[in-house]
């Protein structure tokens, strides 16, 4: 009972942090556009004329507001899940549609932190593991940046590189602390793994990446990668599952999109990669307990 409360705890923290993930997109979007304009390139005059305000010198704090009317939201109109279904969905000054992103965005990180503290929980037998928690810390601030990118890659195909490289940086405190107190740390064993690992996913995308000249896949993705195999346990099993699950989910959003759009997927259509690697790392993460047991058993 105890744990489930707990997860409950860290689900309303994530929810908080799918708020905050879904605001930076649109910080993110803004100052894209801003560059675009300032480079005399045609942008969408709909959606620079929503989104401006965001990168606005007028502006002279940070608050969150109303994208329509620009009525700065109260503390009470911020609360995850809760205030967006109170409202309907809606402004509370000008009742424009606020959108379902924040709403979902927010739904799946509580579903998420809730999830991972579960498997991941550092409370064992009553005493707290003080490097679990902190590796749990870690991990959680590293869904910010994982969400962002999940976000806008789906939207406007394209992984912000800054954004990248703090999720890198995370992912790389996550998996060197997980050498730490282990019985004989990094070794050469350990090596072997991580530069097989990298070979197996991140360095095929980069070289398709370089070949294609990013026309297969993006110069973000193989970045991205990096991080993905950092996430996970340093064995190249996983970035063979993730590599494998990553082409399979990418296939299915190609399947759906050619659904939604009532047309076939014609080739050259861009498919955004990021979010279906982003899924297929999360769902590794989840079950790498179980895969570890089973691959354990087959080696037997």
């Amino acid at each position: 009972m105890e744990d489930f409360l707990l997860s409950l705890v860290f689900g309303l923290i994530g929810a908080v942090f799918g708020s905050f993930s879904v605001a930076q997109v649109w910080r993110l979007r803004a100052s894209q556009l801003q560059d675009e304009k300032s480079a005399g390139e045609k942008i969408d005059s709909t959606e620079w004329k929503k989104l401006h305000s965001l990168v606005s010198k007028k502006v002279k704090n940070d608050r969150s507001h109303c994208l329509n009317c620009g009525y700065q939201l109260k503390w009470f109109d911020l609360i995850p899940i809760v205030s967006w279904i109170s409202l309907g969905g809606k402004c509370r000054k000008c009742r424009s549609k606020i959108g379902a992103l924040e709403f979902i965005s927010e739904i799946l990180m509580f579903v998420l932190f809730a999830i991972i503290f579960f498997v991941f929980n550092p409370v064992s037998n009553g005493f707290v593991s003080i490097l679990a928690t902190f590796r749990l810390v870690v991990l959680f601030l590293a869904f910010v940046p994982l969400a962002i990118m999940f976000i806008y890659d789906m939207k406007w195909s394209l992984l912000p590189t800054k954004i990248i490289w703090i999720f890198n940086c995370l992912a790389f405190i996550y998996w060197i602390s997980g050498f730490v107190g282990v019985r004989g740390g990094f070794n050469f064993i350990s090596a072997i793994n991580f530069v097989i690992s990298m070979s197996m996913f991140p360095l095929i995308y980069f070289v398709l990446a370089k070949v294609s000249k990013e026309q297969w896949v993006g110069g973000g993705d193989w970045i991205l990668a990096v991080g993905l195999v950092l996430i996970l346990p340093n064995l190249p099993v996983f970035a063979i599952f993730l590599l494998f699950l990553s082409n399979v989910i990418g296939l299915l959003f190609a399947v759906f999109q050619s659904i939604l759009r009532f047309r076939k997927v014609k080739r050259g259509t861009q498919i955004p990669f990021g979010p279906a690697m982003i899924l297929a790392a999360l769902i590794l993460l989840i079950f790498q307990q179980h895969i570890l047991v089973n691959f354990a058993i087959l080696m037997m």
